[in-house]
């Protein structure tokens, strides 16, 4: 299995939804808005970054219009797979003993899952304040702990700045590793594009909804399916 979340699909979902609300979606965007920035921030907090950057692709060429869409129908798969290698949460591993043994002895395989507001509130304070400070690079040599992917949630993860995960379809591990620099990057990019979204999603509502004859047309598909094959 896959997880649809963190993996690639999370471009093609996040374009898709902006796509269907342009055409589809009279009214205010704030919602969708504010759910992909409580999205964005819990990706951050669990160190996955590769799924922030892919995200803020995702945003890029649903503002950059229909016809865009289409002229990357072909690459656009390849690209954001490439995009994603750049972050260590997405490269797979064979197994965790392919890097040194974890150095937390104190992690229990049993993750206590914070249920009522102010055990939240505090597992989130605490994580914020370790996401602010700079990263130990012995964790980025040697993981301080490995976890299942079930278990790999912001209240296990926003403490720790080395971690190894299973993937999903069990092929192997990825080593999440945190990057204070490349956090605010990616957060302030993610910001910078959801606030093009508030600002100009109207406009593109119009844009999208005239051209929906055309990404409903069967020659249109026809000659972009047919391009692609001559290639």
């Amino acid at each position: 299995d896959k997880d649809d979340a963190i993996d690639w699909q999370a471009y093609f979902h996040l374009r898709n939804r902006l796509v269907v609300a342009a055409l589809h979606w009279d009214g205010k965007i704030s919602g969708l808005l504010a759910s992909h920035l409580k999205a964005t921030l819990k990706h951050l907090l669990c160190l996955e970054y590769s799924t922030v950057a892919i995200q803020n692709k995702a945003m890029d060429d649903f503002l950059a219009g229909p016809e865009h869409i289409f002229s990357i129908l072909e690459s656009a798969l390849p690209e954001v797979r490439k995009l994603r290698q750049e972050y260590p949460d997405a490269v797979v591993l064979p197994s965790a003993t392919a890097l040194p043994t974890p150095s937390d002895k104190r992690w229990r395989k049993k993750v206590n899952i914070p249920t009522n507001p102010v055990a939240i509130s505090v597992r989130l304070a605490r994580g914020v304040v370790h996401q602010l400070t700079p990263h130990d690079p012995e964790h980025h040599r040697r993981p301080q702990i490995n976890v299942a992917t079930q278990d790999a949630r912001w209240f296990s993860l926003a403490r720790v700045d080395g971690v190894t995960v299973t993937t999903a379809d069990g092929r192997g591990v990825v080593y999440r590793q945190r990057d204070r620099e490349k956090m605010w990057e990616l957060l302030r990019e993610s910001v910078k594009r959801q606030t093009q979204l508030a600002r100009k999603f109207n406009r593109m509502r119009k844009v999208y909804r005239a051209a929906l004859p055309t990404l409903t047309s069967t020659q249109k598909w026809e000659s972009v399916l047919l391009n692609s094959g001559d290639g």
